[in-house]
């Protein structure tokens, strides 16, 4: 007992079609053998030599173009060399275009017969040397004899003559001529004698008859070459030399007679001497003809190989070297055909098949191939035998589709269906030789043709069924018709008694007893045990009931009893009726039935034999599953039809018991209707939606008071009835109304709901004091009649006005503050460049007093003039002083703009590979100045958790940690410098866990928790917490103070305003930078004792970069700040000592250019509005030696380089030859941004002759206003305010990069 594959039938009968088509839907090829063959056949015996190929047209016809007998065609195959060798008299062949028998000499024989070869005399006769001057000369006159009318050009043919006899050695030689090249020479007398009686001459005919045996050999004197030879057909046969080693090896289809005919042996000589000695003149050819194709060759198909294979010699087709012509072209045509086909050869029917042909013969392959068909099929020959005898004897070719045929191919008798053909085929004589027989199986269309109707049988009579006894009558009656798929069959159904009405049973459930019912039987005789009527499922034994109970297991897959697995029940169902072909089923299928609507609920069970002339395959169990689908299918209607019925009778009972009480009821429901509509009138006029209703064409049928209101329409429309789609849709705005038009038209036309909002006109209402339109939102709903069509449309009008207004109200809101935003940014640029600018002047002045101070020192004339060193130092300080002041001011308005891109969201983190040993030195340099002055110590210290790391390239953000440092260095000088122990320590450390280092930090305000470093530019280095810690000798912070901290404007305390100054931005920005590098920032301090400030950020590992040292450096704290690092450290600075770092791999920093060295001067165009700045730069431009020319504003610009050298068509040596243009952005009539667009368009179309290196000098510190300004074509920017020390690397750097060198 075996469970075969559950499938979906669902998709079951699509499979059972598409597999049927799959055939038609294909395409199939078949390629024929090929090979290369000699002009002599290889499947030719040497016992044919001349056999023709069934190409030649001449073939099988005599010379006068009859037809020859078919003995006749054998007999024209016959070989020169087959007939030369049985002749008696001796005989030799030469060949005329071999030069050496023009020579002198003895004759060059090409061939000699068996006759000659046996007598040794004869050979002395054509062999003479020449010693014997008698013999030569009666030699030389027969060798004269033999060569005559032969041409003596190239060719050396034969003329077109007939040779006399010849007398030589006593006997009569006759001479011929083949092809006009070889002479065929005779001796017209025995080498036997006639009278077989003389011992010698019995001697001699033994020596022939071995010769004969030994077959032809080479002759003793020399060869003949005939690659000369032109020849292009084989005439002497097919006699193939091959190496010993190769005599043995024979193809499987010849037979082993072959092996003792006679071979040539090969010789000292060429190949092609050899070959053409044995009578072979070859020459390759290719070959589709699988009968000649020797059956070595590599792409030989299987198929082709066994056909080879085959003995046909044991045929009545006789071995396939000797087969006729026809034989083999006929055979050639079934092997190259795509389609099944076999012939049937002869007067026995041998057959011939092809590849395609195996499917349908399937079993009797591969011993059908050369059977006769009697005995090959003989199941079918006594029906078949007819049809042969009419194709043979009277040339009848039949054709017959779908024909039925019972044959044994597979193991058993078969049911199949066939379309085949039987057509004679004429051999050369005009005679039927062979029987065509192209055959197609339709088996599986027709089985499954039968099986669908018999489906549809059941499926129409079980739908008559209107109780579940009806529906098995009508399931035996569905499965009678089809007697040979269901050759008996049982139906049982479950029991629905009384006592158990939830009768049906759930699959494997057998805790109630179910009883079967025996609903009806087909090829059952009454009485027979395996119909029991009724059986006990949960403990019966008898018929199929085990089986039954073992298919509750898996209703959905039937349970299948075969002879193959050996689960075949034989004692149950012997002297069983058989219906269809009475032959006893071999297969038994048992399954339950459970209707769709209760898949786990059985209602009953078939038991059915399966068709034992069809084998239980795929189709059959689809067909079985189909089956199994119907019943459930139509089971699940009959119980819902029963259902409905048993209502029906309920209902109909209970309608005479509650008629009364339903005319009652319907009075108070017709009362009810009553007063809801007239709630629903009341509500529809009371409501604040205004309804209403139209026709198909826009007509409107009903509408409420609400919606006159809304619409403000004339309501004498609705008095008139003229209140159509054209007169109300006037009624809105003409700036709505096409929008309306449109939504209207898809309603109508795509017949859904629509919403739309408009306005009509004249409808006005006040909110908040103001006169605002009234906007109404339309919702329509199609109604459809019974065809889909368009009925009438009910919709609705609600009032938004309100809504819309505060639409309205915050639009414009939101525009004032984005207006507000854009005025509080250009407020603060503003304030930053106003700022900026007299800054820039500010330090610049105080530079140049220390500058001239320290420029001009007056030695002994201090000495003398009583308090002017005094006066000096007090002026040095002042300078400091104010230099101070302005770099305080410049920090607040940096704060300023970075608080200004905090609150935008437009502050972003942009990483590159850096040291970040370095970005402290760079910031420690920027303080170097304000520390000495100040007189505080400051140590740089590298923690060891750095060194543990092996911390050396990272990725960061250098300029938003320099700016935290920068900020925390700041506050760490100010509170330091009024303490009596002033000291600053920066400490750098690192960690891969935060929690590793122990320090509290300020929680965190940043509400995403993702790692910054986790995106695509921070590289895919490790994972590094990067730590510093500021800690200054101050004055300290209470716990109450340090809660504070890090707050917008907070300061410790308000006296922290009053003596130390400040905005208290430093600390709430750092807080914020710190947190956007997936970092914290905490303090830890003591009353009295100081504090250290210490932040940690998030970085990865990065690898050393290649660098380039002679490469022009300048460190990111000069690009970023626009600071110039001192090379000096603080003099009283210590740091970690530079064995104990790691090896930085670094550009070397070039010397600082001082600005007021000597050197050639150049001219540089200042283009600056404000007069203080312009002053300024320019006198410090002159005091470094640069020779400076002033523009107020871009147009200015414009018209000093039109006066210069570098301008088309302008030469003189006294005019300027601008080195470099400083430029503001900033300026009236033309801004620098479009002044320098300008020139840079004027160095592109040649105006001006050279590119002419542009530095902006601006107050706007933004860095969209710095893209802005390289954009445009400016080749760097300086930040106001500046010093000339930031001013004058970025020039030297600037020059250097357009090949200017100071």
């Amino acid at each position: 007992m075996s469970r075969p594959p559950s499938f979906s039938s669902s998709e079951a009968a699509a499979s059972l079609i598409s597999g049927i088509q799959d055939a038609k839907d294909s395409v199939t090829t078949v390629r024929l053998p090929r090979g290369h063959v000699r002009s002599s056949s290889p499947a030719r015996s040497s016992s044919t030599p001349t056999s023709w190929s069934s190409t030649d047209p001449a073939h099988g016809r005599s010379p006068d173009s009859r037809q020859l007998h078919p003995a006749a065609q054998l007999l024209q195959g016959v070989g020169v060399i087959e007939l030369l060798e049985q002749d008696d008299r001796p005989t030799f062949i030469i060949d005329l275009s071999h030069s050496d028998n023009m020579k002198p000499g003895p004759l060059q024989l090409l061939y000699s017969n068996a006759a000659l070869r046996a007598s040794g005399s004869l050979h002395e006769l054509l062999f003479v040397d020449g010693s014997d001057p008698d013999r030569s000369t009666e030699y030389s006159r027969f060798k004269a004899w033999i060569l005559s009318f032969v041409n003596k050009d190239s060719n050396k043919e034969s003329l077109d003559m007939c040779l006399g006899s010849l007398s030589y050695g006593g006997i009569s030689w006759t001479c011929s001529t083949i092809r006009k090249r070889f002479r065929v020479v005779s001796g017209n007398v025995s080498a036997v004698s006639m009278t077989p009686t003389s011992p010698g001459r019995l001697t001699r005919a033994s020596s022939v008859l071995d010769e004969r045996a030994r077959g032809p050999t080479p002759g003793k004197h020399g060869t003949t070459p005939i690659g000369e030879s032109t020849v292009q057909d084989d005439y002497f046969g097919d006699v193939e030399a091959v190496t010993p080693a190769g005599r043995g090896l024979r193809s499987q289809s010849e037979p082993r007679s072959r092996l003792a005919e006679p071979v040539l042996e090969p010789s000292t000589r060429s190949q092609d001497d050899s070959a053409l000695e044995a009578g072979v003149l070859e020459e390759t050819r290719p070959s589709f003809d699988w009968t000649r194709i020797p059956i070595d060759m590599p792409n030989l198909s299987e198929h082709f190989k066994f056909a080879r294979s085959v003995d046909w010699a044991s045929t009545s087709l006789g071995p396939i070297e000797d087969w006729p012509a026809d034989l083999r072209s006929m055979s050639n045509l079934i092997m190259g055909s795509p389609h099944p086909a076999a012939m049937y050869w002869g007067h026995d029917y041998v057959a011939i098949y092809n590849e395609a042909y195996i499917s349908l013969a399937g079993q009797k392959h591969p011993r059908l191939m050369g059977m006769p068909y009697r005995e090959a099929w003989a199941e079918i020959w006594d029906d078949i035998k007819p049809v042969f005898d009419s194709a043979r004897h009277a040339g009848q070719a039949t054709m017959k589709h779908d024909d039925c045929l019972f044959m044994t191919r597979n193991g058993f008798l078969e049911e199949t269906f066939f379309d085949w053909s039987i057509v004679p085929l004429i051999g050369s004589d005009g005679s039927v030789v062979a029987i065509y027989n192209p055959a197609f199986e339709n088996t599986r269309r027709k089985v499954t043709e039968r099986r669908m109707l018999t489906l549809r049988d059941i499926g129409e009579k079980t739908s008559q069924a209107v109780d579940v006894k009806e529906f098995w009558a009508q399931v035996k009656s569905g499965l009678e018709h089809n007697e040979r798929d269901v050759p008996f069959a049982l139906i049982y159904s479950v029991s629905d008694g009384a006592e158990s009405e939830a009768a049906s049973m759930h699959s494997g459930s057998m805790a109630s007893p179910l009883q079967l019912m025996l609903e009806g039987s087909l090829g059952v005789p009454e009485g027979h045990p395996v119909a029991a009527t009724s059986l006990d499922l949960r403990t019966s034994t008898e018929g199929f009931a085990p089986y039954m109970r073992a298919a509750m297991a898996d209703p959905d897959t039937p349970i299948i009893l075969s002879k193959e697995a050996g689960t075949f029940p034989s004692s149950l169902v012997d002297g069983l009726a058989w219906r269809g072909f009475g032959d006893p089923c071999r297969t038994v299928v048992v399954f339950p039935v459970h209707p769709t609507t209760g898949r786990d609920t059985v209602v009953g069970f078939l038991v059915l034999g399966a068709n034992p002339r069809r084998p239980y395959d795929g189709d059959y169990r689809l067909f079985i599953g189909l089956l199994s689908r119907q019943l459930a299918t139509s089971m699940a209607s009959v119980v819902l039809f029963e259902e409905e019925i048993r209502r029906g009778r309920l209902a109909a009972r209970l309608a005479i018991q509650d008629k009364m009480e339903l005319r009652d009821m319907l009075q108070k429901q017709t009362e009810q209707a009553i007063l809801s509509e007239y709630r629903f009138s009341r509500m529809a006029e009371f409501g604040p939606v205004g309804m209403f209703i139209t026709d198909d064409q826009g007509q409107i049928n009903y509408c409420n008071d609400m919606w006159w209101k809304m619409s403000a329409l004339a309501e004498e429309s609705k008095y008139l009835g003229t209140l159509n789609l054209a007169v109300w849709m006037q009624g809105v705005r003409d700036e709505d109304r096409a929008g309306v038009e449109v939504v209207w038209r898809k309603l109508v036309l795509d017949k859904v709901a629509i919403t739309h909002e408009f306005r009509f006109k004249g409808s006005c209402q006040v909110i908040d004091g103001q006169p605002v339109d009234t906007w109404v939102l339309l919702s329509a709903y199609p109604e459809k009649n019974e065809n889909g069509e368009l009925k009438s449309i009910f919709g609705c009008i609600t009032d938004i006005s309100e809504q819309k207004w505060a639409q309205d109200l915050q639009k414009r809101r939101r525009q004032e503050a984005v207006e507000l935003k854009r005025q509080q940014e250009n407020f603060i640029d503003m304030t930053s460049h106003e700022m900026r600018n007299p800054l820039s002047a500010i330090l610049q002045c105080a530079d140049e007093i220390t500058s001239t101070i320290e420029r001009n020192q007056l030695g002994d004339a201090v000495q003398t003039v009583p308090g002017l060193q005094m006066l000096l130092d007090s002026c040095v300080e002042a300078a400091n002083t104010i230099s101070l002041c302005a770099n305080h001011q410049k920090r607040i308005v940096d704060d300023i703009l970075t608080l200004s891109k905090l609150d935008s969201k437009l502050l972003l983190v942009t990483p590159i590979d850096v040291q970040p040993v370095t970005v402290v030195q760079d910031v420690l340099r920027m303080f170097e100045a304000e520390l000495n002055s100040q007189g505080i110590q400051c140590r740089f210290q590298i923690e060891p958790s750095y060194l543990d790391l092996a911390v050396d390239w990272v990725k960061l953000d250098p300029s938003r940690i320099r700016q935290v440092l920068i900020n925390l260095m700041t506050n760490a000088m100010k509170f330091t410098q009024s303490q009596e122990a002033r000291c600053i320590t920066i400490g750098l450390g690192a960690s891969r866990d935060v929690r590793d280092l122990g320090f509290s930090y300020f929680p965190t305000a940043k509400k995403d928790s993702t790692d910054p470093t986790d995106e695509a530019d921070w590289g895919d280095g490790e994972k590094i917490n990067l730590h510093l810690a500021i800690t200054d000798t101050g004055p300290g912070l209470d716990d109450d103070e340090k809660q504070i901290l890090f707050r917008r404007f907070s300061q410790a305390s308000p006296r922290t305003h009053v003596q130390y100054g400040g905005s208290g931005l430093g600390l709430f920005i750092s807080r914020h930078l710190t947190e956007l590098q997936g970092g914290q920032i905490g303090v830890a301090s003591e009353k009295g004792v100081g504090s250290t400030f210490a932040f940690y950020i998030k970085c990865r590992r990065a690898l050393v970069p290649q660098v380039d040292a002679s490469a022009p450096f300048v460190s990111a704290s000069d690009e970023a700040q626009g600071q110039t690092p001192s090379l000096a450290a603080p003099s009283d600075a210590s740091t970690t000592p530079s064995s104990t770092l790691p090896s930085p791999v670094t550009r070397p920093l070039p010397a600082i250019p001082d600005p007021y060295a000597a050197r050639p001067p150049f001219d540089v165009l200042i283009v600056e509005d404000n007069i203080v700045n312009q002053k300024v730069l320019e006198r410090q431009l002159l005091i470094c030696g640069s020779k400076t020319h002033v523009a107020n504003h871009g147009a200015e610009a414009l018209e000093s380089l039109r006066q210069s050298r570098d301008w088309d068509g302008f030469v003189g040596e006294n005019l300027p030859n601008f080195a470099i243009i400083l430029m503001d952005i900033e300026m009236p009539i033309m801004d620098g941004i479009t002044c320098t667009k300008r020139i840079r368009q004027l160095e592109e179309d040649g105006t001006i002759g050279r590119r002419i290196p542009i530095l902006a000098v601006t107050a706007y510190a933004r860095d969209e206003q710095i893209e802005t300004a390289i954009a445009a074509g400016m080749d760097g920017v300086v930040s106001k305010p500046f010093r000339l020390q930031n001013l004058w690397p970025e020039i030297v750097k600037t020059l250097a990069k357009n090949g200017v060198v100071l």
